[in-house]
Parts: C-alpha cells; sequence; structure tokens
C-alpha cells in the first residue's frame, strides 16, 4: 500500500482513469504476493484463491473511493448560504467539465444547465437539472457561465436579450475552451467576463508559427505610429519575436513616452530600443532615423484616421497621410530598407472621405514603388507592399470606446443608421496578420488581406454593449429600459458598409485566411508629377486646388 501510493491521490477527484491504475496496481500487488509465497513453499492457496483476492480488493478501494467522491458531490450539490448560486448555459463538454470540477470544489451553488434543446429539458447531469430559457424565471441565481464558442454571435445577442429581460441584473461569465486548458492558458474554473472580441462573427485567425519570426528575427525594425492602438501592439509583438533593435517613431509625447514604459517593461530579452520622438511628415527627421538606424523592415502605421475629423481638417489629412507614406517610400528605397510594409485601411476601396483617399494614394504610392523596383536591377530585392483590414475593436477612436463612454454616462448610445456595417477584428490579431503578411510579401505591390467572415451591425454591437454593461435597451417595447440608441444619420463621408476589395478578386497565400491582391497601380513618374503640384497647393493652402488632383488621381472618389 505504501509503495504503490495508494493514499496519495486526491478521493475528490478520482476519476475512471484513476480507477484503471488502482486496478492495475492491485494486481501487480497480488501477483507479488504469489511469487512470495511460492518462493517461501507455501502452496496450500489456489489460482483461483489469487484471483478472487485481486478482484475483491481492487472493487473495495475502488467502491470506497466513489462512495467518498459522490458524498463530497452531493453535499457540493446541497444549497450554501455563502457562495454564489449560479447557471450553465450550454450542454457540451466545457460545460460540463466545468461542472464537474464545481461540484469538487464546492466554489459555488449549480442551481441548473440552461440549454434550448427539448430533448434535454429537465434531464440530469451530475445531479443537477436542464431547464429551458422559459423556466429561469423561476430559478434563484445571480451568475450565468456560458462557453462563447459553442454559440454564434446572432444567436448569443438574441439569448442575451431573452436572459436580460428575465434577469435584468444577472453577471454573464464566459467558461475558457478545451484548447486554452490543454495549452495551460486557462484553468476550467478561470471565469472571465463576456469580451466584445468573444462576440465577433467568427472565430479569431490563429498566427502560422513559420509566418512570425522569420520576418523579424535578428532584424532592424522601424514602426512608425508606433504609439497609436496598432502601433503600440504591433511594437509588443515585433519586440517578442528578437528583433535585433526595435526603433518606435510617433509625434505624440505622453503616448510615446507610455510605449517606452510598456515596452521596457516587456522587454524580457533586453533588446535595444529606441523611441523618436517626431512627424513622419517631416522628410529631414525621417532621414536622420534611418542614416541612424538603417532599418531592414519598416512598418508604416503613421496616420490620421478619424473620418468625420479629417473632413473639417483636410489639409492636414493630407499632409500627414500622403506625405508621410511618400517620405517613407523614398527613404526606404535610397537606403534599400529590406521590407516596406503599410497598414491601409477598408476605406481606401471606392472611398467617400478624404481619409479614405488619402489611404488610397498611399496604397498607390506603396504600388508604384514596387513597380519602380521590379524596374531597377539594384533595387528588384526591395518588397513594397501593404495590408488592409477593417475596423480594430478596442482601437482609439474605434465605436466601442465612444459607445462605452455613452453608456457610462446614462446614454443615449448614437448610431449613424439602422443598417450601417463594418467589419471587425481584435488588436492583436490585426498585428499578427501584418507581421505575418511581410514574411508572405514579394515585392508585386501586393495588398494583404483577411477574410474577417461577415460585417457585424453596428446596431446590434451597441445593443450587445448595452446588454454587457448589465443594463436594459430601452425602445417601444421596453419604455422601462436604462440606455436608448439614436440615429443621426450618415456623417459627411461615412459609408452604409465597407468593402475589402477593389476589383473583387483575390488569391490565397499560404495562411489559410489571409488573401493577396494585385490591383492596378499607377506609373510612378506620372503619379510623382501630380503629387509634386499637391505638395505645391498644399504649401499655399489651396484647399480647391488640393481637391482637384486628388479627383484627377483617385477618380472613383465618390463625393458628397
Amino acid at each position: 500500500m505504501i509503495f504503490g501510493n495508494y493514499y496519495k491521490h486526491l478521493t475528490r477527484y478520482s476519476s475512471s482513469v484513476g480507477f484503471y491504475k488502482l486496478a492495475i496496481k492491485n494486481t501487480l500487488l497480488i501477483i507479488s504476493i504469489q511469487i512470495i509465497f511460492y518462493l517461501l513453499g507455501f502452496y496450500s492457496y489456489t489460482f483461483k484463491f489469487w484471483l478472487l483476492l485481486c478482484f475483491l480488493s481492487s472493487s473495495f478501494t475502488i467502491a470506497l473511493r466513489v462512495l467518498v467522491r459522490d458524498l463530497i458531490t452531493i453535499f457540493n450539490i446541497s444549497p450554501r448560504n455563502n457562495v454564489s448560486k449560479i447557471a450553465i448555459y450550454g450542454t457540451g463538454q466545457n460545460e460540463v467539465l466545468l461542472s464537474q470540477q464545481i461540484l469538487l470544489t464546492g466554489s459555488h451553488n449549480i442551481v441548473a444547465f440552461i440549454d434550448e434543446n427539448p430533448e434535454l429539458e429537465n434531464r440530469d447531469i451530475n445531479g443537477i437539472k436542464v431547464k429551458s430559457l422559459k423556466q429561469i424565471s423561476n430559478l434563484d441565481f445571480d451568475q450565468l457561465l456560458v462557453s462563447t464558442l459553442s454559440i454564434n454571435s446572432n444567436q448569443w445577442l438574441n439569448i442575451l436579450k431573452q436572459i436580460k429581460i428575465i434577469k435584468p441584473r444577472i453577471r454573464i461569465l464566459k467558461i475558457p475552451s478545451i484548447n486554452s486548458i490543454e495549452d495551460g492558458k486557462d484553468k476550467i474554473d478561470f471565469l472571465k467576463p463576456i469580451s466584445l472580441e468573444d462576440l465577433l462573427f467568427r472565430k479569431i485567425v490563429p498566427p502560422k508559427e513559420n509566418l512570425l519570426g522569420p520576418g523579424i528575427k535578428d532584424k532592424v525594425a522601424l514602426v512608425t505610429g508606433a504609439a497609436g492602438s496598432i502601433g503600440k501592439e504591433l511594437s509588443l509583438q515585433i519586440l517578442s519575436l528578437n528583433p535585433s533593435k526595435l526603433v518606435v517613431v510617433d509625434f505624440s509625447e505622453p503616448n510615446l513616452f507610455e510605449l517606452k514604459n510598456i515596452l521596457i517593461k516587456n522587454n524580457f530579452q533586453n533588446k535595444k530600443i529606441y523611441c523618436e520622438l517626431g512627424s513622419t511628415s517631416d522628410y529631414k527627421f525621417m532621414q536622420n532615423i534611418f542614416t541612424k538606424h538603417n532599418p531592414d523592415i519598416l512598418f508604416h502605421a503613421s496616420a490620421y484616421k478619424h473620418v468625420t475629423l479629417l473632413e473639417e481638417n483636410q489639409i492636414e489629412a493630407i499632409k500627414n497621410n500622403i506625405k508621410s507614406t511618400l517620405n517613407v517610400c523614398k527613404l526606404a528605397y535610397k537606403f534599400n530598407t529590406n521590407k516596406l510594409i503599410l497598414i491601409s485601411s477598408d476605406k481606401a476601396v471606392r472611398p467617400t472621405s478624404i481619409m479614405g483617399v488619402t489611404k488610397r494614394i498611399s496604397e498607390l504610392i506603396v504600388s508604384s514603388y514596387a513597380q519602380k523596383c521590379k524596374n531597377s536591377i539594384d533595387k528588384e530585392k526591395l518588397v513594397f507592399s501593404m495590408v488592409r483590414f477593417g475596423n480594430v475593436l478596442g482601437s482609439s477612436g474605434s465605436v466601442v470606446p465612444i459607445f462605452q463612454k455613452q453608456i457610462e454616462d446614462g446614454g443615449p448610445v448614437t448610431v449613424t443608421d439602422p443598417s450601417v456595417t463594418r467589419y471587425f477584428m481584435t488588436l492583436s490579431e490585426a498585428a499578427s496578420l501584418v507581421i505575418q503578411s511581410s514574411v508572405l510579401a514579394k515585392g508585386e505591390g501586393e495588398v494583404f488581406l483577411l477574410d474577417m467572415g461577415k460585417p457585424m451591425q453596428i446596431k446590434k454591437l451597441a445593443e450587445q454593449m448595452i446588454l454587457l454593461n448589465g443594463l436594459k435597451i430601452k425602445n417601444e417595447e421596453n419604455l422601462d429600459g436604462d440606455i436608448e440608441i439614436v440615429y443621426r444619420g450618415l456623417g459627411s463621408g461615412e459609408k452604409l458598409y465597407e468593402e475589402l476589395l477593389i476589383d473583387g478578386k483575390s488569391q490565397k497565400t499560404d495562411h489559410p485566411l489571409i488573401f493577396k491582391a494585385i490591383e492596378k497601380s499607377l506609373d510612378f513618374d506620372d503619379l510623382k508629377g501630380k503629387l509634386d503640384n499637391l505638395f505645391i497647393h498644399l504649401k499655399n493652402n489651396d484647399n480647391k486646388k488640393m481637391i482637384e488632383i486628388l479627383c484627377e488621381i483617385i477618380p472613383e472618389w465618390l463625393r458628397e
């Protein structure tokens, strides 16, 4: 018993695997005793005796553990006054495993499983009843635990609405996935609030390891606009991939200072980090950076992006977005930077705003330099490429923080139009896509994009955020609600929906969810001539002339 470690296992966590091991240990023990008896000359015991002894000893030890385990479980099913009362939505593997863990630890009172399958209604799982949504009004619980992997966003929003009507103040927590538990990232009872990332219309795109490291390791990486939402996440991910040096550029002193502290805190491998304060639209400033650091790879994330604000500040939009891109392309070409990746936007596709136009012209600048490199013998190995994606959840100025502030202020939440849709992705996903695309880029002026699934209705996003904040939607059907949604109409330059491709054609890449397209480009000299004229009018603050040239470069610009 001592040598077999029979009593080192916790009985409350006994499982069928443990019972099998126990039976094997008993069998080996009986065989060992039989051999000893044989060597000592004790022949009075028959084979049937040893077989019966093995069976009885295994049955007794296993039965005793099952009894103790079940007594603990029965005790934990019994209601206790000092722990939270919970319900678990769903009856899948994640949910059942969680219930077993909770019953064994006694951390919560499980009131019921909730499932919409009529065949499961009023059945038992681990001694707990399965109820439908219609039955929860009679249940007394404080928290609802849910696995977002088992339901899609449309389905979950409807479920959330029903639950909030019946139980308006209920707290909803997320069950970790089996994969995250197996990878050691989470424990089965590690519960977190439902986040907006969990309610995307698709699964988060996992990165391919062979597309992350090769483009960054032992390289000098330069990130412009590094203190912005995407630039910050991009810088952090690059730092984790072992560059020889990381150079970050931004014109905002407080944001760059904050980024510096974050990078120092996460610099586990003591890489060289340089924080350069200044504007990418200043050619001499950027030239000094290239001279000082001579980057191998450049990620250009520096750009103004707020559509309505840029409509009111068109000169600054042109100066920052277009001139910055031309500056970094000129310098990357001059200093033989191996790769330049532009972070673009879905608003560049058939643009309706000055922001979209400046991003589209930035794309044309990058693709024209790609063509110039292909036609030059000594520059043909240089790669100019771009990544285009939709809105990033939680980035500065996105609808998410705006909606959250409106909810905290008591509402109303303002939405442009009930039919407005947008593509969404997470910050980490966006940065990972950019890095992986830099490895896939071959110097053809490619535009890379992500299969982002279905676009999300902004109206539904607003509804989700209100419900996730533990509040009810106020409308004609529910006048006692907490937060109203008000529609203000589309602003200048805003679209009902966004697109990712100009000509609708794309090709597969080595990543199953990253696609590339080779879109039309302009002749380098022709584009340069038009941009030279644009910057002359920019210097003279001649807004009318600038708009004329923009329309000439982007004839598909859908102006109001």
